[in-house]
């Protein structure tokens, strides 16, 4: 009786424990961002030049300059980082956006998926799904 009693409980531990997991990773997967596709990038950056106050993912701040002076989905980049400034492009491409310095490490740039998290507020995750940077932009 008493080894009945046991593995009954032990039993019912396992599938307590298994249904929380099963509700943790539906709520992960509920708060999966939606990136926007490639339309919504361009409307974002249809006015002209923006220019976009940054966090990146390590907390440096950064301000970007994005000018639409090449197409309607590509141009220039000018990145201040404190004193320091980077030029670049940028373009949108597909469902993603791509920021490249002119550094011969990565020849293509980087690539990110953007999400709306707000009036021109954004956050961009690179291909493996990481935050990268949040951006407001103006």
């Amino acid at each position: 009786m008493k080894k009945a009693l046991v593995i009954i409980t032990a039993v019912t531990a396992m599938l307590t424990l298994g249904a929380c997991v099963t509700s943790d990773q539906a709520a992960k997967a509920s708060k999966a961002p939606k990136f926007m596709t490639a339309k919504e990038m361009a409307k974002a950056f249809k006015k002209g030049s923006i220019t976009c106050n940054n966090v990146l993912a390590d907390g440096t701040k950064v301000q970007d300059f994005y000018y639409k002076d090449k197409t309607a989905w590509s141009g220039n980049l000018d990145r201040n980082i404190g004193d320091k400034i980077k030029q670049g492009e940028w373009k949108i491409m597909g469902p993603g956006l791509r920021i490249k310095d002119h550094k011969k490490k990565k020849p293509y740039g980087k690539w990110f998926n953007l999400a709306k998290t707000g009036k021109k507020s954004y956050t961009a995750y690179d291909g493996s799904g990481k935050k990268y940077m949040t951006m407001k932009c103006k």
